[in-house]
């Protein structure tokens, strides 16, 4: 099997979506109501995939897309706003990868750091990001799905190690 890593491309949008939406309510099932990943969820999935966005990265695994990584600029930094995989192929190595190209990307650009927030509760994901160099600031509360829920800023300040991560 060959994965590739690519940006995406408008007729990519619906395979964003679909791999945004299953990652959620898979991650996120016992971590807001049952009725989050409803209506709220659709929403949210509607909204953020009306369009394709700049900074995204489409990973497909024998030319079938299994994630993505979107890269943007939050609070001056470069922030990864999203990273999601297939549910039944995570832990394969394919997050890895993302981060991997989507930090190499950032080194194009001359960035030296990047950040994103990850759900408290997400341990798995949290787990993730420590293996890979990330280090946890202090928690804060966002807004996710309409429910309020901590978070922790997940912080690099040097991609050279990332951008080698890909196995």
């Amino acid at each position: 099997m060959s994965l590739t890593i690519t940006p995406a491309h408008a007729d990519d949008l619906q395979s964003i979506h679909d791999i945004h939406k299953a990652s959620w309510a898979s991650a996120y099932a016992s971590m807001v109501p049952d009725e989050a990943l409803g209506a709220p969820l659709d929403a949210h999935m509607a909204r953020t995939w009306s369009e394709l966005p700049g900074g995204i990265l489409l990973a497909r695994l024998d030319d079938v897309p299994v994630g993505f990584i979107r890269l943007k600029t939050r609070d001056g930094w470069p922030y990864v706003d999203n990273l999601h995989v297939d549910p039944k192929l995570r832990s394969g190595g394919i997050g890895r990868a993302l981060m991997a190209a989507g930090c190499a990307e950032l080194q194009a650009q001359d960035a030296g750091r990047v950040w994103l927030t990850v759900v408290a509760a997400n341990h798995g994901a949290r787990r993730f990001y420590k293996r890979m160099g990330g280090i946890e600031a202090a928690q804060i509360r966002e807004i996710l799905l309409g429910v309020e829920v901590a978070t922790y800023p997940v912080i690099w300040t040097r991609l050279d190690h990332l951008a080698k991560c890909s196995k």
